[in-house]
């Protein structure tokens, strides 16, 4: 035994003396077909203003016979590993930075946002474009919107907004500089809890923001927060969404409802140091929509979002039909709305029905559908925009092209303010597919 011992002691000697020895730790061998790897806290959305200078210092390795480029969009700015420059442009540019090894290659990429004056554009009728705290500022278009929503700051049980969004990486600041480098007015939306951020629909039997709406004590720091926090950030303004109503299909204190919009528009600032600082209000389709007649017309309000959506059915059926639009929009105007205050949304995503219809009721029909955003029904079916209904089940419903064409035509027709979509973070970017860009266009914007 005590040679046994006495041999694992030497051969565990030798190992430890042997590693002592060994620094490929400090000193790794590297092959030439290794991929140079880059070092950096990189962020995907940069801000800047005219002058500043733009410092980045990573780390590569393996280095040895590395070769560097820094790419400002079409304009090669360094070819040193750091880069320090003056930006001289205001705009949004690719930045990239490239190393390639050995014809091995590996790079990093920005959007990099460069602030200018902002100066609002020109518009025949508002596009109102809603950005879901999911989506990226490479999902907008600045062509093809008016104004930007930014949905959605929750109002929690404590009755403070989540200025977090819920811990969104949407880079807030550069998505408000590149708001206003293309002259769209930006606001953020406050809301309740949303069940999916695909469909927009309020969380059921969760009334965190009218509970601090009715509440006198709670209200006033409700609305504190949320004005402050619009306007130390940049927003144009502020759009609010409230809870659902109630499974009765009102709220149990319009009076106290009432007072929270009221209070917010004498708290809101008139102004900005770009001009009209704005408040607007989302309304819902559907049975309960009358539970917000009574704050519609609200003084200070510059127009309601009438999400005209959400005609699901115990049978397979289009969730955001033509009639539906229409009548949204008249039910609106007959409550005191003027037509041009009346922006109406159109869907970005479809509902697909499964299942036995025969098993259908109210209470379980969430089990039975489900919501799929209109760039991944593109990406399904190549023939979607071009119509509004794949046969596939029972059914998959949508606003393809001709669909969206046609409201906004009547949008234009019948005089109302404009038109909106929900949300564009789910649309196609492709020309000839995009929805906001026939929107837009037939809107002749």
């Amino acid at each position: 035994m005590n040679k046994i011992n006495s041999l694992l002691f030497a051969i565990l000697s030798l190992l430890l003396l042997q590693a002592c020895n060994d620094d490929s730790a400090d000193n790794p061998a590297f092959s030439d077909t290794d991929v140079p790897r880059i070092y950096i806290d990189w962020q995907k959305d940069m801000l800047f203003s005219t002058g500043d200078t733009l410092r980045l210092y990573p780390d590569v390795s393996p280095a040895d016979g590395a070769t560097y480029k820094w790419t400002l969009g079409d304009k090669v700015i360094s070819q040193d590993k750091h880069v320090e420059y003056i930006i001289e442009e205001y705009g949004e540019f690719s930045l990239k930075f490239e190393v390639e090894r050995n014809g091995i290659f590996n790079s990093r990429t920005s959007d990099l946002v460069i602030a200018k004056p902002f100066v609002p554009k020109e518009y025949e009728k508002m596009a109102v474009g809603f950005l879901s705290i999911n989506g990226s500022l490479s999902d907008v278009n600045w062509n093809n919107i008016t104004h930007l929503i930014v949905t959605s700051s929750v109002v929690q049980s404590s009755g403070l907004p989540d200025i977090t969004f819920d811990g969104s990486t949407l880079n807030i600041p550069t998505l408000i500089t590149a708001a206003h480098n293309n002259g769209v007015y930006i606001l953020v939306e406050f809301s309740g809890v949303l069940g999916s951020y695909v469909n927009g629909a309020p969380e059921y039997a969760s009334y965190n923001f009218y509970n601090a709406a009715i509440s006198p004590k709670v209200r006033k720091e409700t609305i504190k927060t949320m004005v402050d926090y619009a306007t130390a950030t940049g927003f144009d303004g502020i759009n609010v969404y409230m809870d659902k109503a109630s499974e009765t299909g009102a709220f149990n204190d319009p009076q106290g409802l009432r007072d929270f919009y009221e209070e917010l528009a004498q708290t809101a600032p008139e102004t900005t140091d770009r001009g009209e600082f704005y408040l607007s209000m989302s309304v819902v389709s559907g049975w309960t929509k009358s539970a917000l007649d009574g704050v519609v017309t609200t003084e200070g309000y510059d127009w309601i979002n009438v999400l005209a959506f959400g005609a699901e059915d115990l049978a397979p059926a289009a969730h955001s039909p033509f009639w539906l639009f229409a009548d949204d929009a008249a039910y609106w105007n007959s409550v005191g709305v003027a037509k041009e205050k009346i922006i109406i949304s159109a869907p970005a995503f479809g509902l697909r029905y499964h299942g036995n219809v025969a098993d259908y009721t109210w209470g379980n029909l969430w089990e039975y559908t489900e919501y799929i955003g209109y760039r991944a029904i593109c990406n399904e079916y190549p023939d979607a925009p071009n119509r509004n209904r794949i046969d596939i089940d029972n059914g998959l419903f949508y606003d393809g092209i001709n669909e969206v064409k046609e409201k906004a035509e009547y949008v234009v027709s019948e005089g109302y303010g404009g038109m909106a979509l929900w949300s564009i973070d789910n649309d196609s970017k492709e020309d000839g597919e995009s929805l906001m860009q026939q929107i837009s266009t037939s809107l002749g914007n």
